[in-house]
């Protein structure tokens, strides 16, 4: 309630500037309880909307914890003292690990024993006896494919001597599923492109933020900006298998008038709304990086969003400040260490994840620090190769 005073003033000059200045009391409180409630109803849509994001209890999926977090490598949980009095728990039995999805195309890399190897000790020549396959996952920026490990077993039949199988190659992390390709991306993409890059996606995003504060059944200018974003990607799921030339010439012929209609509404709409309220802080957003948003059009290779990128990492977060967190200090300890490498394969003109590929396909055989500097000296001409 505007609180009026108990003798008005006679003059018509000062009675206006009353009138002015309780009409702002009024517009400023009245913007304030818009924010509040838009405020009010989010909060009650995140407590009792349907969400799509990933539920607690799938955070020990046995898919999501081969990307899991690099400082759970560093240490484990301490053993819990024991209690005076014993408690019989019930025996949990360890579940197998799930297979690698079977769509994925194989790669067979087969291990045959050294030729000195192959003649047993009562003279003859060993032959082949069978075979042990393992299954490691490996990343090809933009691809995905299993590589097999298939080590052959000799054995000699003149004699009875046991059967030898061809040795695995070194791995950086014992029986794990992860290639350095996978290690390497997965470090590449939280410590070197931690950063969010601008995106549509996120623009969308602040409109629907902005969507569900609006009155149930009404149609709102949020809804506007969403049904144009929404034919922008559109396109780009019709475009999903064009190449870089088709694609620029689609963007220019069917996405540039969508951008163009959506810049008029942006002009228009940006000078009429709060800048406090949800809509407002899209509209902002949107105004404010729309030259890097539209860039996308420009190349038939830039995609409209890093979506892709996103959803492949997805265990853990892609953004900023991202490795500025750690459950334990040696967790910090190993964040710090892999960020200063990057940066300082990035300050010598290294491409990230082809430097930390090289390096990690080489750890497992590295046994002497001389082992390690020759592996970093010889990184550049190895990678230009």
């Amino acid at each position: 309630m505007i609180a009026v005073p108990e003798s008005l003033p006679d003059d018509p000059i000062l009675l206006k500037h009353l009138l002015l200045l309780a009409s702002e009391q009024a517009a400023a409180k009245d913007a304030r309880i818009e924010q509040l409630q838009e405020q009010v109803a989010l909060l009650r849509h995140k407590l009792f909307s349907p969400k799509s994001e990933r539920s607690p209890e799938d955070a020990d999926s046995p898919q999501l914890a081969m990307f899991n977090e690099v400082e759970e490598l560093i240490e484990a949980p301490a053993a819990e003292p024991a209690e005076a009095e014993e408690v019989v728990a019930p025996v949990k039995h360890r579940g197998k690990r799930k297979p690698l999805p079977a769509n994925l195309p194989r790669v067979e890399v087969i291990h045959e024993l050294p030729e000195h190897e192959r003649t047993c000790a009562c003279g003859a020549c060993k032959q082949v006896i069978g075979e042990e396959t393992s299954e490691q996952l490996e990343i090809i920026p933009m691809q995905v494919r299993v590589i097999r490990h298939i080590r052959k077993t000799y054995a000699c039949k003149a004699c009875e001597t046991a059967a030898v199988t061809a040795d695995k190659p070194a791995q950086l992390i014992e029986k794990s599923l992860a290639s350095p390709s996978v290690l390497a991306i997965l470090l590449t993409t939280k410590y070197a492109d931690g950063i969010p890059l601008y995106r549509f996606e996120n623009a969308r995003h602040k409109f629907v933020e902005a969507q569900k504060v609006q009155p149930k059944g009404k149609t709102g200018r949020a809804d506007v900006a969403l049904s144009l974003i929404n034919k922008l990607y559109g396109i780009e799921r019709d475009l999903k298998d064009a190449d870089h030339n088709e694609r620029l010439d689609v963007r220019q012929q069917r996405s540039q008038p969508l951008l163009d209609q959506l810049k008029a509404w942006l002009d228009k709409t940006q000078p009429q709304v709060a800048g406090q309220t949800a809509l407002g802080k899209a509209v902002n957003y949107l105004a404010s990086n729309w030259s890097r948003l539209v860039r996308y059009i420009e190349g038939g290779h830039l995609p409209i969003d890093n979506n892709r990128a996103e959803n492949a990492i997805r265990p853990f977060v892609i953004g900023r400040k991202n490795w500025l967190f750690s459950d334990t200090p040696k967790g910090a300890t190993a964040s710090a260490q892999i960020y200063s490498l990057i940066e300082t394969a990035k300050a010598n003109g290294q491409e990230p994840y082809a430097w930390l590929r090289h390096i990690l396909e080489r750890l497992p055989t590295a046994s002497s620090v001389e082992d390690y500097e020759a592996a970093t000296h010889r990184v550049q001409q190895a990678i230009a190769l």
